[in-house]
């Protein structure tokens, strides 16, 4: 389905931030887990929902 408003270079480049924070976060998440350190594994989870929520809501505005 093609959508009626595609990403602006700014919204593209957040994207690609998001994605790259991600993957810190992800990996960051695990080496909590791995010390043992479940609090902090438990914040970066909040930050990973945070960012999953910021890329959502651009790729809904872009389908709209």
């Amino acid at each position: 389905m093609e959508s009626d408003h595609s990403l602006t270079t700014e919204e593209r480049d957040r994207m690609t931030d998001i994605q790259d924070s991600l993957i810190e976060r992800y990996v960051e998440q695990k080496e909590a887990l791995e010390e043992g350190k479940k609090e902090r594994s438990i914040e970066i989870g909040r930050e990973i929902k945070e960012l999953q929520r910021e890329m959502a809501t651009i790729k809904e505005w872009a389908s709209a």
